[in-house]
């Protein structure tokens, strides 16, 4: 299976204000600037602890291709943790090959995109998802760090979750809610008698079966999340609150996905497709992966 989670990048000066990428810092060219860095990270690997104190390392497993035609670098992003110690068993003779220990760096290399459009104030970010292998914050990180040593410190890159608009309206139009949770708020008595059922502890409200009353609290809950409240604002929610936060859980096509009113940057923008993919010896071959990769930026752009 191969799935590409997406993100949407901006570049922003101290004031917080977002500078157009293709011509920042008054001459600079954002492209130029995400190609050095590519060249740079592959040379100087970034190795840092993560919060479960597992030692990693992030690199560029080759150097980069820049087409600067259709304004994407492409390239393959080699990630390592330490783990937990374990066996390599040899599949057919079942004879062991090597111990693993938690010293030794499990290492995955996978596909990455940038693409920085002209005369835009975001661009985008497709790396494949790997199990373990997180690389939204290191590449933040390790871009802002690379602009401190570039000279370039009142500038910095902050990457977000950027799901492609046909996923969301699917899940939206189709999907059958499964929970959704007030945030900060006290829960109205009207919902002991619906059915549903309560998790106080973790203040969620799980759905049970395919109702009507589900379909006319979706209803709600997608009307809100169109709405998209101000971040300062308080949300109301069937008369019986106001709430600084809901989200919700819709399933479409055995899939779940969490959505959130206010903070939707927070959706996953994970999305599979593997059925897109051309493969070559059990492998996905780099030139599909880049057109799928160009298609998802386009529907999420």
């Amino acid at each position: 299976m191969i799935n590409l989670n997406i993100y949407r990048f901006e570049l922003l000066n101290k004031a917080k204000e977002q500078q157009v990428l293709s011509f920042y810092n008054e001459e600079e060219d954002l492209l130029d600037t995400m190609n050095d860095f590519c060249s740079h990270i592959h040379k100087n690997g970034k190795t840092y602890t993560d919060v479960q104190g597992k030692f990693r390392t992030f690199s560029l497993a080759n150097f980069q291709s820049l087409d600067s035609n259709r304004r994407i670098i492409t390239c393959s992003i080699d990630s390592a943790y330490t783990g937990e110690n374990g066996k390599v068993i040899d599949s057919i003779t079942k004879n062991l090959k090597c111990d693993i220990y938690k010293r030794d760096l499990f290492s995955k290399k996978f596909f990455c995109c940038i693409h920085v459009p002209k005369k835009s104030k975001y661009g985008f970010l497709i790396v494949e998802k790997k199990e373990n292998h997180g690389v939204k914050q290191v590449f933040e990180n390790s871009f802002n760090e690379f602009m401190r040593l570039k000279g370039v410190s009142n500038y910095s890159l902050q990457l977000k979750q950027a799901p492609p608009r046909y996923l969301i309206r699917n899940f939206l139009e189709y999907g059958k809610l499964k929970e959704f949770r007030l945030i900060d708020g006290s829960f109205p008595s009207e919902f002991e008698n619906l059915n549903l059922s309560l998790g106080k502890e973790e203040r969620i409200f799980k759905q049970i079966g395919s109702t009507s009353t589900s379909q006319e609290i979706k209803k709600v809950l997608v009307s809100l999340f169109k709405s998209l409240p101000s971040i300062d604002e308080k949300i109301p929610f069937l008369s019986e609150g106001n709430f600084d936060e809901i989200s919700f859980v819709l399933e479409y096509g055995r899939v779940s996905k969490t959505f959130y009113i206010k903070r939707q940057e927070k959706i996953r923008s994970n999305v599979d497709v593997t059925n897109l993919i051309k493969f070559e010896e059990g492998e996905a071959t780099f030139e599909s992966l880049i057109n799928v990769s160009l298609e998802l930026i386009n529907s999420a752009a």
